[in-house]
């Protein structure tokens, strides 16, 4: 298949080469969600090494197709922009929730400086500074005419590195030298996570990648080695998910592995209205091999499942205090979305916002950084404006996998791909935040300019 329009083998050399070097960079230094992660410090300027090159092959017409993922982007990055501008003193002490920061700048003698809608402007700062990820993320994909097999391939074997880590760290049991942040989950598969959660995310959305990119024609996989090697890495992928200690990782794995069983099931289906598969010299049906690799994943699941060797199956009926925590700040959030809704109190902000109305029933040894419900903390750090640029981004997808879903073949089969995809991210991000750490910026961005990508096609093709 094409996976660039009008572009030179050189130029799609060089893009192999980009996207992979910038999906090793991210990988190895990006996978904290932390503002003072030291790894910060090296990842930013890296990643803006990767402009060269990206401004470099751009072109307004290889963004073309990626218009409106780049506007909604540029938009965020001008509110958080315009929540650092210093307003007069009438007007930010007039916000909602302002009280306390104007009552302590009386008692010290200045009650009249000018000060943004930020609340910790220096956290505002570094959240427009982690926009340069996906947003480097964004213009290497359209400048060196990445289409759908470069991004998706490059991603499998982001997973399949991910995975490998993983093992190797439950191997080694607690030993920090596979770790790559000093606070993280130490002794579960993290890979290149700080966060188990987040890995376990990352390996759901490898396995329905998989999938998708084994059961599309579009990618044309049908050298037995390909589908043997995919195959492995699909089993390993599943290893690590089964094995992790997450529950919001088991349950995304299990909504992946239901849309892959899917997948697989419709495009054995479609060839067996058109031949007879030949494995040897027997014939067999595709519906006997389809049934047998269920049967084989099912017998997977049930052996790790009877000798107890999937943690997360344990943990979803139990509960430690921090895990408990995430039910208990529902209302320490409402109250905090009914304050701070409006305009919002600053990308990056809510650590310290959060002391401000945090109960003392809730003070425990292990304390709250970010609000494990993405929805909630985008509402009290970006307000109405942000969430206007969520509504308007969850439209434009409905509205892209509508116009996938009309044209070509396999549309149901494009259909179930891109609705499990959104389905596990906004799922995870009920729950947690992985999408505030960089690593996974940049996967789903990608993610999206490739619906992008696929939806101009489809309209092209009309």
């Amino acid at each position: 298949m094409k996976i660039a329009r009008g572009q030179q083998t050189s130029t799609l050399t060089y893009g192999w080469i980009a996207l992979g070097l910038f999906a090793v960079v991210a990988a190895l230094l990006g996978g904290s969600s932390r503002y003072d992660a030291v790894q910060i410090t090296v990842l930013r300027p890296l990643a803006a090494l990767f402009l060269i090159p990206a401004l470099y092959f751009f072109s307004r017409e290889k963004l073309a197709d990626l218009k409106t993922p780049a506007m909604l982007l540029g938009l965020l990055a001008l509110w958080m922009v315009i929540q650092l501008i210093p307003l007069p003193p009438g007007i930010w002490q007039s916000l909602p929730g302002r009280e306390p920061v104007a009552a302590m700048g009386a008692q010290v003698g200045q009650p009249d400086l000018w000060r943004p809608i930020s609340m910790v402007p220096s956290r505002g700062y570094n959240a427009l500074f982690s926009l340069l990820l996906p947003g480097t993320a964004l213009l290497l994909f359209a400048a060196m005419g990445a289409r759908r097999a470069m991004p998706f391939l490059v991603l499998i074997g982001l997973g399949a590195a991910n995975a490998l880590l993983g093992i190797l760290q439950v191997v080694s049991g607690e030993s920090r030298a596979l770790f790559f942040y000093e606070i993280t989950n130490f002794g579960s598969a993290v890979g290149f996570f700080a966060n188990h959660n987040h890995s376990a995310v990352f390996a759901a959305l490898t396995l329905l990648v998989i999938a998708y990119v084994m059961t599309s024609a579009a990618f044309a996989i049908n050298r037995p080695w390909q589908r043997f090697l995919l195959g492995a890495v699909y089993l390993l992928v599943l290893l690590v998910a089964l094995v992790g200690g997450s529950r919001a990782g088991l349950l995304t794995t299990i909504m992946a592995v239901a849309a892959s069983g899917f997948l697989f099931r419709t495009a054995w289906k479609n060839q067996q209205q058109t031949n007879v598969r030949e494995v040897g010299r027997l014939p067999v049906r595709p519906g006997l091999v389809f049934g047998a690799i269920a049967i084989g994943l099912v017998a997977i699941v049930g052996m790790f499942a009877i000798f107890d060797r999937i943690p997360a199956l344990a943990r979803v009926t139990e509960a430690g205090t921090f895990e408990g925590l995430r039910w208990i700040l529902l209302p320490v959030l409402r109250e905090m979305v009914m304050t701070y809704g409006l305009f919002g109190a600053g990308f990056g902000s809510f650590e310290e916002l959060y002391h401000i109305h945090e109960p003392a029933s809730l003070m425990f040894p292990s304390y709250v950084n970010q609000a494990h419900n993405d929805l909630a903390q985008l509402i009290i750090e970006g307000g109405l404006p942000a969430v206007a640029i969520l509504i308007a981004f969850l439209v434009w997808a409905a509205r892209a996998m509508r116009d996938v879903v009309r044209s070509g073949h396999d549309r149901l089969s494009k259909l179930v791909f891109w609705l499990t995809t959104f389905a596990i991210i906004i799922f995870a991000s009920l729950f947690d935040y992985p999408l505030r750490t960089p690593l996974f910026q940049v996967i789903a961005i990608w993610l999206v300019a490739i619906l992008s990508v696929e939806r101009a096609t489809a309209i092209a093709h009309r």
